[in-house]
C-alpha cells in the first residue's frame, strides 16, 4: 500500500507531524450501464446490480449530505512498518474530538473548536518530548496550538474524516463493483478500486438506506484490510467535546525544555 494513500501519522524528531491523504474514483470499466442505473438506492439486490463508478457517485452523494461522523481504526506505514491508530470525531462545523497513538512514538489527544485546536500528550509522550520536570508541571493540560507550532500539522487528523473515503478528484482509478457483505451488523455493498501508480483499495458503502462510507480498507482479497483498515460510525451524532476545568488550558505551545 502505497504512503500517500495510508493516514499515517508521525512522530519526527520528537515532534508530531501528521501526514496522510486518501483515495478517489474516476474511471468505472462499465461506464455506459452507469447511465441507466437507478437515480436512488433500493434494496441491497438493487444496489448490487450498479456498477463501481455509479456506486461511488452516490456514496459521495450520501456523505456530502451527512453533519457529522466518527471514524476509528488503524494505518500502518509502509516504510517503517509504525501502526498508528486512530480515533476521530467532527462535523461540518469544524468541531473536532481526536486520540491518535503512533507505536512506539507516543500518544496525543486533540480538540478543535471554534478556530482554536488544543493538544494534550499522555504523561509517557510529554515526559520523551520534554523531560519529566516539565511533564510534572504540566501534567493533564492542554496546549493551544498555533498556525507557527511545531504541531500546527496535527489538525490535519481531524480533516482525515472528510476525505479519506473518496479522496482527491484528480487520481484516476478504474472502478468495479465488489461483493455484498456486512460491516458493523450492517448491508454492505463494496467497491474495488485500482490504479497502476497507488495499487489497490476496497471502500464499503451501506447498501441500505443512505450509501454512507462505512468502511475503507487497503487491497483486494486476502490482503484486505493489512495495512489499513478505517471504519466509520455514528454519522450525524453530535460531536461531544471534553470538559475542559478552569486552569487546564495553556494559552501556548509545549514549553522547552529549558522551562523546568
Amino acid at each position: 500500500m502505497p504512503s500517500d494513500r495510508a493516514v499515517v501519522a508521525a512522530l519526527a524528531a520528537l515532534g508530531l507531524a501528521l501526514a496522510a491523504t486518501a483515495c478517489d474514483d474516476a474511471k468505472d470499466s462499465a461506464a455506459a450501464a452507469a447511465a441507466s442505473s437507478p437515480a436512488s438506492p433500493g434494496p441491497t439486490e438493487r444496489v448490487a446490480s450498479m456498477t463501481g463508478k455509479r456506486l461511488l457517485d452516490k456514496g459521495r452523494e450520501a456523505f456530502g449530505r451527512v453533519s457529522s461522523v466518527r471514524m476509528t481504526g488503524f494505518a500502518v506505514d509502509e516504510d517503517d512498518g509504525r501502526r498508528t491508530d486512530i480515533q476521530v470525531a467532527a462535523d461540518r462545523k469544524g468541531q473536532c474530538v481526536a486520540k491518535v497513538e503512533v507505536e512506539g512514538k507516543g500518544q496525543f489527544e486533540l480538540v478543535r473548536t471554534e478556530g482554536r485546536m488544543l493538544f494534550r500528550p499522555t504523561a509517557a509522550t510529554f515526559t520523551a518530548l520534554r523531560g519529566p520536570a516539565v511533564a510534572e508541571r504540566y501534567k493533564d493540560r492542554w496546549f493551544t496550538i498555533s498556525p507557527t507550532s511545531e504541531y500546527a500539522s496535527l489538525g490535519g487528523v481531524c480533516d482525515l474524516v472528510w476525505t479519506v473515503p473518496f479522496g482527491e478528484p484528480d487520481t484516476s482509478w478504474s472502478t468495479l463493483a465488489g461483493e455484498p457483505g456486512t460491516v458493523g451488523g450492517r448491508a454492505s455493498m463494496s467497491v474495488e478500486l485500482r490504479s497502476k501508480e497507488e495499487g489497490e483499495l476496497i471502500t464499503h458503502l451501506a447498501a441500505e438506506g443512505a450509501m454512507v462510507p462505512l468502511r475503507v480498507a487497503d487491497g483486494w482479497g486476502e490482503s484486505a484490510g493489512k495495512k489499513m483498515t478505517l471504519d466509520f460510525t455514528d454519522y450525524d451524532v453530535p460531536v461531544v467535546l471534553p470538559a475542559l476545568p478552569a486552569g487546564s488550558v495553556v494559552d501556548g505551545d509545549l514549553p522547552a525544555k529549558a522551562a523546568a
